[in-house]
């Protein structure tokens, strides 16, 4: 059984529970709220006897654990509790009854078959210190873990043997002579260079640091103990460096330390043979305390700057050991002492160099200690494992800057891209990509920057101009980008509409209530819509399919100009379909005509360009476009009423309301001729051709962003003002035409009555039918009612166009937008509004 600790943020600071880890098929971050993964450890009475046995209780529920399973995290040496836990800190694992978890019989029953047991058992027995079994240590998680450290220390050793027989002790130190005391010293400092204490050279007890100072008995010459004195230095910092060494080489502390360790312990084991030399001298009578003060000073100063770097990382991980020990070089002068940093930087900077080489040449990242700068969130995935496929381009692989190395801190966002270029590569072509020109190069630390920052930039021109001419190469070797933009624009933005009218014609379904419109008859219609048109040999036409949204295009629009704040991605359920609403009637919100969308079906890694946040912007502005063109049709509708007023002799009669309705239609039209003509098929077209300027993926989402925010904007749809003035136009429009449509099927709907016993001719009975339209016509247009609803109709549409147009004035005053000027050009040509509806007509000068 493999446990790990996990605190629980509702319960004291020093509570934890110990879970149960049993799923091997789990690799990654334990979170809260993780279910089905976890049992509980709890404390139970036994049955054959009062000791509390240690249970694993799998009905706890989630958010309710019982205090049996409960454990407190307990000094074993019984320090003071409340100090941040260390690696090697000894713990107790006390329970509820006060009773530790130890290592005893096993913890699973009989009727767990032997090949299911762990070989692991788990007990409780009171507070012992001594018991060995009881301790237990905390250790990252994730990491391989060995119990025992990989260079374990030599035992303590026992103080050096008297030189001269009992007269060596303290209280007869003071009868020998200076050469005797110099002798008895210099062996305790030779014994304290191998980082054992010596007889009189003994190590402070009131410090926490290696720090060793000499107790001279009485008698004793001061000035040895002085020369002793000055070079008890070199002892401390070897100690501490020794100490770091055998700390840091744990396996939990990362390759980046290791190697550090390994560089260190290299230096060591040369001091060590050089402690060997003198001890032999010593033994020999050749060596005096003068001497060795003479042939340690280059030792003193390499230990100095050891125990400086080794003291401003310790504790430290990855890039942050590296920038530690080239923050002591930069504070450094002496050319010597930026070597030897440089030597060490080089060492210890191998593993992460081989992990940058690893992720910008292969998109791997192999990271086990948690050291490089870019991490990799398993909780975000791509759509391959159930998640959006933005959140992975995005938030997948992070950049964490603490980490990052100094002398890498330039390409740090190139080495980011480039890893996740070739990690999207790999996964979506399955193919090998070609070794750079002149091979991989090989990384290393340098003081000249530039050697490894070339060698970046190549890495990372190769793995974007990769994912990019996947991108863009057609099929079967790329994914055809550039041919599903162009599929797109005919979808979206009408581009090729003649399927659209075809569309429009057959579904009338449209006109009902959403919640009421059949979504795989719409599919059908359009599958039939499409293959009678010109987009019949789209490639990508079954990608395209209908649906349904429950939001209004103002409310989408609204927050695409406050930046997305509420995430369009939490709309899924509007975007597959329409939730139930309040009956809405025809033209309203709530039709079919107003919600209808188009839906485009992408595959891995092509998601990750259109995104929903993106197709979402392609279905507002198809969903504008849907509306006007309803507007315009619907007008159109009106104009065939009143060609079949022609024979009546009613022009005359009929101007003003033929006049108000072309007005209505040429201000839809000219409207729609700007969005698609001066708008879109231009902004598409740039757009494209920026796509082949692109040296990188993130270059065409950059690109693809703007084109549809420019979009968004010059059809006025983030346009908030602009655009409540046109949805009243729009919506009057559509309000006259619906009243005009039943005015004139009333009059036509009417029977017409032939005389008793009385058999017409064809021309007898048109010429009857003409006259009785006539008739019910001008009885209609005698009407006050009927006149008095036209004049509101022509005061209503002037009055909010003149606003609209006004508005366009102002915003264009304030801002200078190019294309305020061209759609106030384009709705007001000649001045015709803006002159002949205000009563002033443009005449030339006199």
């Amino acid at each position: 059984m493999s446990a790990s600790l996990h605190k629980q943020k509702d319960w004291a600071a020093k509570e934890w529970v110990v879970l149960q880890f049993s799923s091997h098929k789990h690799r990654g971050i334990v979170h809260l709220g993780d279910e089905d993964r976890f049992a509980y450890l709890a404390l139970e009475p036994n049955l054959d006897s009062s000791d509390m046995d240690p249970v694993v209780r799998r009905d706890v529920t989630q958010g309710e654990v019982p205090d049996a399973c409960k454990w407190t995290l307990v000094h074993a040496d019984g320090e003071t509790s409340g100090k941040p836990l260390q690696c090697d800190m000894p713990l107790l694992l006390r329970g509820k009854y006060n009773d530790c978890l130890s290592v005893g019989r096993s913890l699973w029953g009989t009727q767990v078959p032997q090949a299911r047991r762990s070989g692991k058992s788990l007990v409780c027995k009171g507070r012992n210190a001594r018991v060995p079994d009881l301790r237990f240590r905390i250790v990252r998680a994730g990491i391989p873990f060995s119990a025992e450290p990989l260079y374990p220390s030599l035992p303590p050793p026992s103080p050096p043997p008297p030189l001269l027989g009992p007269e060596a002790e303290g209280e007869l130190f003071g009868n020998k002579s200076f050469e005797e005391q110099e002798r008895v010293l210099l062996d305790d400092l030779l014994f304290c260079l191998q980082g054992f204490e010596g007889t009189f050279v003994r190590k402070s007890p009131s410090s926490t640091e290696h720090l060793f100072e000499v107790e001279v008995p009485p008698g004793g010459d001061t000035s040895t103990a002085q020369f002793v004195q000055q070079l008890l230095p070199l002892c401390s910092h070897h100690a501490f460096v020794q100490e770091f060494v055998l700390q840091h080489s744990k396996y939990e502390y990362g390759t980046v330390n290791h190697a550090l360790c390994a560089a260190l312990r290299e230096l060591l084991r040369e001091f060590a043979s050089k402690v060997a030399h003198w001890e032999v001298s010593f033994h020999a009578g050749e060596l005096s305390l003068a001497e060795l003060w003479y042939q340690c000073q280059a030792s003193m100063d390499t230990f100095a700057l050891l125990h400086r770097v080794t003291a401003h990382v310790s504790g430290q991980l990855g890039g942050a050991v590296l920038n530690g020990i080239e923050e002591v070089m930069t504070k450094t002068s002496l050319s010597a002492a930026q070597d030897l940093c440089e030597h060490l930087l080089q060492q210890a900077s191998r593993p992460y160099f081989d992990m940058v080489s690893r992720w910008v040449y292969e998109g791997q990242l192999q990271d086990p200690y948690g050291e490089f700068f870019v991490s990799e969130s398993p909780r975000v995935r791509d759509e391959r494992t159930g998640g959006p496929a933005a959140d992975f381009w995005q938030k997948h692989f992070t950049l964490d800057e603490r980490a990052v190395p100094q002398f890498l801190a330039s390409g740090r966002e190139r080495i980011l891209h480039a890893g996740k270029y070739l990690h999207i590569y790999f996964s979506a072509s399955g193919k090998q990509l070609p070794e750079p020109i002149g091979g991989r190069a090989p990384f290393r630390y340098s003081r000249r920057r530039r050697d490894y920052a070339e060698a970046i930039d190549v890495a990372y021109r190769r793995a974007a101009a990769a994912l990019l001419d996947l991108f863009m190469k057609p099929q079967p070797e790329g994914l055809d980008l550039l041919g599903r933009l162009k599929s797109l624009r005919h979808f979206f933005f009408l581009s090729k509409a003649d399927w659209f009218g075809h569309f429009l014609d057959t579904a009338g379904e449209l006109e009902r209530p959403a919640e009421e419109i059949p979504l795989a008859r719409l599919d059908s219609l359009l599958d039939l819509a499409v293959r009678a048109s010109s987009l019949a040999t789209d490639p990508y036409r079954e990608d395209i399919s209908c649906g349904l949204h429950s939001f209004r295009v103002e409310d989408a629009c609204h927050r695409m100009v406050k930046g997305s704040a509420e995430d369009p991605d939490k709309d899924e359920a509007s975007i597959s379909g329409v939730t139930a609403s309040a009956p809405a009637s025809v033209g309203s919100d709530g039709s079919g005509v107003r919600c209808l969308t188009l839906k485009y079906r992408t595959a891995w890694p092509l998601s990750i360009l259109f995104s929903r946040t993106t197709l979402l912007k392609y279905q507002v502005i198809f969903r504008h476009l849907l509306y006007c063109r309803y507007v315009e049709r619907k007008l159109v509708e009106v104009w065939v009423d009143h060609q079949c007023t022609k024979d009546l002799g009613l022009d005359s009669t009929f101007s003003p309301y033929y006049s108000l309705r072309q007005r209505m239609l040429h201000f839809c039209r000219d409207y729609i001729y700007y969005a698609t003509v001066e708008v879109l098929e231009p902004k598409s077209h740039e757009f494209l051709a920026t796509l082949r300027q692109a040296e990188t993926i993130d270059d065409v989402l950059h690109c693809h962003e703007s084109f549809l925010e420019a979009c968004l904007r010059e059809v006025v749809l983030t346009e908030r003002d602009l655009y409540r003035h046109l949805s009243k136009v729009l919506q009057t429009c559509l309000t006259f035409a619906h009243n005009l449509r039943r005015f004139s099927h009333s009059i036509g709907v009417e029977p017409l009555e032939e005389p008793d016993g009385k058999t017409q001719t064809p021309a007898e009975r048109r010429l009857a039918k003409t006259r009785h339209s006539t008739q019910r016509y001008l009885s209609l247009l005698s009407q006050r009612q009927y006149s008095k609803m036209m004049a509101k109709w022509k005061t209503i549409f002037e009055s909010q166009l003149q606003a609209f147009l006004r508005q366009i004035q102002q915003e264009s005053k304030a801002r200078y937008e190019h294309f305020l000027s061209n759609l106030a050009t384009r709705l007001d040509y000649n001045d015709y509004y803006s002159s002949v509806l205000t009563g002033q007509p443009d005449m030339p000068p006199s």
